[in-house]
């Protein structure tokens, strides 16, 4: 039987691989003109097709195709959030076969005949990504039976060499490893609870890679929401190749070399991820569902009185009458404002699930203010006939909103006023693929038609875009409602552009070690997608877990950007007491050492907002030069200084641990290690592996039950020098709450240590920033793990000064 499911399986694989053949589809024409503009080039081709190579910076060129005919006048996309790109200095030279355009950091080759695209580095002029045949189109209709809707547009693809040893990295949400080669992918939004490694398409659609080769990368951004593919050299040893149901192809290629720089680029391009209230970094707690409101209290007042940390607690779709969002079980919460008055009280903030299931009352005299004011307006979507498209979710016969349409959002956007003035402090959108009871491919969607822009587009292009605009809805409206306060949403289904809208968590998965393990992988590779604020749930959603998988699953989670435990309505209770003493001693512990370093994760968080670069990283992305840690996906980093390698198996008591070049001590004992190195590591049940690289200085506060508690006083400053005695850090502070940091109230200290006379000498820089933190003091250790540490405190100046530090 097992040799059966084998051969099935292989047979499966290669039928899907010959329904993608995209060497069997018509080739773009030759070049046969070329018009040259401000910014672009224009590519005119025998067969009537145009090719346009927009040069918006150095390392940043768009490549958009049109098969057959001129490039529309119409250029939209709501993944990006920069058009207005000042034209970099550029050069164009012809000759009888080639054409090419050369940046300041880019030399981009077009063959004439056939028409072939390469990128080189225009130092060196090396090779970073060349076409393997011409980008290619469906013309005779023979991979239709591939598409979800034939009528919604063909096949187009682009086809890339494939490197010897280049590696992928990316592509948004996979249930997969770091390195994405050899394997290929499906973007196409979906329900999948319960999804195990290689389970694909899952819940988010984000069509951008990075490919590495030699030390050096590049990234490419195909921005096509239609059904779309990758292949990463899975079927063939030549090409990778990327194409879409449908729509342009329409992609954009950046230059890093630096995987860091190409980050930094896509956020401008789509956006830069805005920082969220810092009491979203603070321990949240979930299920599917606490009811009734003393249920909901008594949570709360567990973690008070077994002393665990809880910035945050969730409702989950029992909240609601009759799961009808913007409403509240009059039985389950009387009153709900004064709820969550009362958990304010206790530094708790309350988040509701908002689904985008809008009731369809069966009984026509009922009366739903959502619904009612929806219909009215024409705000559903509706099918092509003109009939409303009525999808079955939770609350039963539903209607979703057309998200296209900006008056839509900016109704539901504003119907949010329901939450805000009950106390309500985030937004958790769900089920938002669309997902729908009826048909989860969304084939029962075929024939709905969106506004788009006044396009009349249907679900083939639309589905993937679905959740990226209700969640910018949701975020508009909070903005507007309370403009004094950053929003939080949370999202499960996504497409590119997200992150300027919404932090994510990664679905419903299983409470088995298998699902633990692709926890590292998935975080880091959306981090590597331009996605910075991820977690999942902590202990697993689906599925019974014990107190050994719970704590490990901690020890990945505790410092993670968002991190929350959150379980299935019938799954066994895994709030940390659940599973006794022991487990809870170890998990109160870790959730400590996550408010302890909020300094250091807030700063690595703004770094993220700024720069694009994740705080949650995979070693490559602080090492690339090291081939050690192309594929090492059981090890993370958070920002440049701390290392962790949890365990993610049972009955584990010690790992292997890979330390890059450099100095580096163990964060419990500040024993020393050479880097470059496999070390073995002692792994108890209470001990995760965790290192902090020579030169760096990690900022850490109290202990605190929650975010604002109290006055992060003393912000203590740990030292841990490299081999030359040196270490550096960067302190980020701002108020945590508003968009004030937006106009330069914020307040950033660069400190520095170098080895003196008698021991070292720390100077802290004059801070930068209009923010006032108030008094407080500063206190700088050293410690050793033979030695009493040195420690200095003083009353911070908030002006350039000079500390000693005697040496341990």
């Amino acid at each position: 039987m097992k040799h059966c499911l084998v051969l099935i399986a292989i047979l499966v694989t290669c039928a899907t691989a010959v329904a993608q053949d995209i060497t069997t589809l018509e080739k773009i024409g030759p070049v046969v003109s070329l018009t040259r503009a401000e910014q672009s080039v224009t590519l005119n081709c025998q067969d009537n097709s145009q090719v346009r190579l927009t040069i918006l910076a150095p390392d940043l060129i768009r490549v958009r195709a049109s098969f057959t005919k001129s490039i529309p006048a119409r250029d939209h996309s709501w993944a990006i959030a920069k058009t207005d790109w000042t034209t970099p200095r550029w050069n164009l030279q012809e000759s009888s076969d080639q054409i090419t355009i050369t940046t300041d950091e880019l030399e981009v080759t077009i063959r004439r005949s056939p028409l072939l695209i390469e990128f080189r580095d225009a130092r060196t002029h090396q090779l970073l990504n060349g076409d393997e045949r011409p980008m290619s189109y469906d013309a005779k209709g023979l991979l239709n039976g591939l598409l979800f809707d034939p009528k919604a547009g063909m096949f187009v693809a682009a086809s890339k060499k494939l490197g010897f040893d280049e590696h992928f990295y990316g592509l948004g949400e996979k249930a997969a490893r770091l390195d994405k080669r050899r394997l290929s992918f499906i973007n196409w939004n979906s329900d999948t609870p319960g999804y195990t490694e290689g389970k694909d398409p899952i819940y988010q659609t984000i069509p951008f890679y990075i490919g590495l080769q030699r030390g050096i990368a590049y990234g490419i951004f195909f921005d096509n929401s239609y059904r779309s593919y990758f292949n990463f050299g899975r079927t063939s040893q030549q090409r990778a190749w990327f194409g879409a149901e449908g729509g342009e192809m329409n992609y954009y290629f950046f230059y890093g070399p630096s995987i860091k720089k190409i980050l930094g680029r896509y956020a401008d391009l789509t956006g830069h991820m805005p920082l969220p209230p810092k009491w979203a970094l603070g321990n949240q707690q979930s299920r599917w569902s606490y009811y009734p409101d003393t249920m909901v209290e008594e949570v709360v007042n567990e973690y008070r009185q077994r002393d665990l940390p809880l910035d945050v607690i969730y409702l989950d779709i029992d909240y609601m009458h009759g799961y009808r969002v913007f409403t509240f079980d009059k039985e389950r919460f009387p009153n709900p404002k004064a709820l969550t008055d009362k958990l304010a009280r206790q530094g708790v903030k309350v988040v509701t699930i908002v689904d985008p299931g809008v009731k369809h009352p069966t009984d026509k005299t009922e009366r739903y203010h959502a619904f009612d004011e929806g219909l009215e307006k024409n705000f559903f979507q509706r099918r092509r006939n003109g009939d409303l498209f009525v999808p079955r979710v939770w609350p039963g016969d539903s209607v979703f909103v057309d998200y296209t349409m900006p008056e839509a959002r900016r109704w539901w956007g504003d119907l949010h006023r329901f939450y805000t003035d009950h106390g309500i402090a985030g937004i958790w959108n769900d089920m938002n693929e669309p997902s729908d009871f009826i048909d989860q491919t969304g084939k029962n969607q075929l024939d709905v038609v969106s506004y788009d822009e006044g396009e009349k587009t249907t679900h083939a292009k639309n589905r993937n875009t679905f959740a990226l605009l209700m969640a910018r809805a949701t975020y508009e409206g909070l903005e507007r409602l309370q403009p004094d306060r950053r929003p939080y949403v949370i999202t499960r289904a996504a497409y590119a552009g997200i992150q300027r809208y919404s932090t994510m968590w990664t679905g419903d998965t299983n409470s088995t070690w298998e699902a633990l393990a692709l926890n590292i992988p998935m975080f880091t590779s959306l981090g590597l997608s331009g996605e910075p604020f991820v977690g999942s749930d902590i202990g697993g959603f689906i599925g019974r877990g014990n107190g050994e998988l719970l704590v490990r699953s901690y020890q990945v989670g505790f410092l993670a950007p968002f991190c929350r435990n959150h379980k299935e309505n019938d799954g066994y209770d895994q709030e940390p007491w659940r599973f006794g003493k022991h487990y809870e001693d170890i998990i109160r512990r870790y959730l400590n050492l996550r408010y302890e370093l909020l300094p250091y994760l807030y700063t690595t968080l703004e770094e993220a907002h700024r720069t694009g670069v994740p705080p949650f990283r995979p070693l490559l992305l602080n090492y690339q030069n090291d081939q050690s840690t192309y594929n090492l996906d059981d090890q993370f980093m958070v920002g440049e200084d701390l290392l962790l390698a949890p365990v993610m198996k049972p009955d584990v008591t010690s790992r292997r641990v890979y330390l890059p070049a450099g100095t580096w001590y163990d964060y419990w004992t500040h024993k020393q290690y050479s880097g470059g190195s496999v070390i073995t590591a002692d792994a108890p049940l209470d001990v995760v592996p965790m290192y902090v690289r020579g030169g760096a200085i990690i900022p850490t506060g109290p202990a605190l039950k929650y975010v604002g508690e109290k006055p992060v006083d003393p912000i203590t400053f740990t030292i841990f020098p490299d081999e030359r005695g040196s270490a550096s850090t960067t302190l980020y502070e701002d108020d945590g709450l508003s968009p004030a940091y937006k106009r330069g109230v914020f307040r950033r200290t660069a400190l520095n240590v170098r080895r003196g006379p008698g021991g070292f000498v720390v100077r802290v820089a004059a801070p930068q920033g209009s923010y006032n933190p108030g008094p407080r003091k500063f206190s700088f250790v050293m410690k050793s793990d033979k030695r009493t540490p040195s420690v200095v405190t003083i009353a911070d100046e908030s002006r350039a000064h000079e500390v000693e530090l005697r040496q341990p």
